[in-house]
């Protein structure tokens, strides 16, 4: 996918979700805001009500109006006009002088502060006085008033959220493996150019140079052999983490002597190691129980392992192989002082085609699949890998194959 598409897409989704949320909280604005005006409306019906029946009561003084009644009176009203709720009740002069009435004592301040004040006055009484209602659980009837609407929207407005969430996190694990792939990509025909090359100048100096003798051709011979080894091998590192990654593949169990396929291994990689100024040891446990495991699959791991070591080693490596037997499991454990991996490349290391950045060295090649395909392999294996390491001081991967749990092959 284009990077200018997905970056479209991603703009156009947010603009509309956020379009989407925008609408949502003025939907839920406006049906709060709806429920209030009935509310206030059915609540002045209902005053009205109320000081018309005791104007008709003819009292003369404010004394003689039976309080208790009045509220009683007043619930009942807002009852007929669909509102279940119990407010307070407050009987004053309009200059809040005094209260001759508080059906919750404490309330004088809210009573001043409501906006629910109603005028009235009495035949053969000068004051003027105001009924003050104040309803403590006003916020929570509209909310209820108004809940299918606002649970609705919320709900939408949670979902909205989530998809934009997963998208942009979807868009940028494309980006991300986009960018694995195409590095994947050069690094595989950069490996492919150099023996690819190699054999072109080799089979075109056989072609012009007829006069070689025998052991002259024979080394340009094995010049070419060796090359197309190396990028049948390179080809084959690919062919096989595909088909681990699709789990086409099958595991042929034996008996494996480990300690035996450590040494094997490090004797191959000796050359190596000495060419580059470095030095290797081994420390292999004794009494080892032998694992029943796939030979070749458990050579190949062992082998990333220690390729990465002296890779991602300076110009000395030191590598160490162990084994041990920790518990009920097996170990295998390749240790280098070399570059370190950081906190956050340990968090993908064993991804496919996801490569550690090696700072000012750029003679590290690779496609980035090795630790993909030994975390398969012991996976399949029913094992573990273990990874400790800090930059700059080394590391080490341990494989843990199961001693008997690995027989239920």
């Amino acid at each position: 996918m284009k990077r200018w598409f997905t970056t479209l897409a991603a703009t156009l989704f947010f603009i509309a979700a956020t379009g989407l949320v925008i609408i949502q909280i003025w939907q839920i604005q406006r049906s709060v805001a709806i429920s209030d005006s009935l509310f206030n409306t059915s609540v002045t019906n209902a005053m009205d009500e109320v000081i018309v029946a005791m104007e008709n009561d003819k009292p003369d003084f404010v004394t003689d109006i039976d309080f208790p009644q009045l509220d009683s009176t007043i619930d009942q009203a807002l009852l007929s006009t669909g509102l279940d709720v119990k407010p307070a009740l407050g009987v004053c002069p309009t200059d809040f002088s005094e209260y001759y009435y508080l059906s919750a004592p404490g309330l004088e301040r809210k009573m001043e502060d409501s906006p629910y004040k109603y005028s009235f006055s009495l035949p053969d009484d000068p004051v003027e006085y105001y009924l003050i209602l104040h309803f403590s659980d006003r916020a929570l009837f509209l909310l209820k008033n108004s809940n299918i609407f606002i649970y609705m929207s919320i709900l939408l407005i949670v979902i909205i959220s989530i998809s934009y969430v997963i998208t942009a996190r979807t868009l940028q694990n494309q980006r991300k493996v986009e960018a694995m792939r195409q590095n994947f990509i050069n690094n595989m025909t950069h490996e492919l150019k150099t023996p690819i090359t190699t054999i072109r100048l080799e089979s075109s100096f056989l072609q012009e140079c007829r006069d070689l003798d025998s052991e002259q051709q024979q080394q340009h011979l094995q010049v070419i052999h060796s090359e197309n080894e190396r990028m049948l091998q390179l080809v084959e590192s690919v062919l096989r983490n595909s088909r681990m990654a699709r789990k086409k593949f099958t595991l042929r169990y034996s008996e494996v002597d480990v300690n035996q396929l450590v040494e094997k291994e490090m004797r191959r990689a000796e050359v190596r190691v000495e060419k580059a100024g470095g030095s290797q040891s081994l420390e292999l446990g004794s009494g080892l129980p032998a694992v029943v495991a796939d030979v070749e699959h458990l050579t190949n791991a062992v082998s990333n392992l220690i390729d990465n070591a002296i890779k991602y080693s300076p110009e000395h490596p030191t590598i160490t192989a162990r084994t041990r037997v920790d518990g009920k499991w097996v170990c295998i454990s390749i240790s280098d002082k070399g570059l370190g991996i950081s906190k956050e490349d340990l968090k993908h290391i064993t991804e496919t085609f996801y490569r550690v950045g090696t700072g000012d060295r750029h003679d590290v090649k690779g496609f980035g699949i090795g630790l993909s395909y030994v975390q398969q392999v012991v996976k399949a294996h029913h094992g573990k890998l273990e990874i400790g390491s800090k930059l700059g001081e080394g590391s080490t991967f341990t494989i843990k194959l199961p001693v008997a749990a690995i027989n239920n092959k």
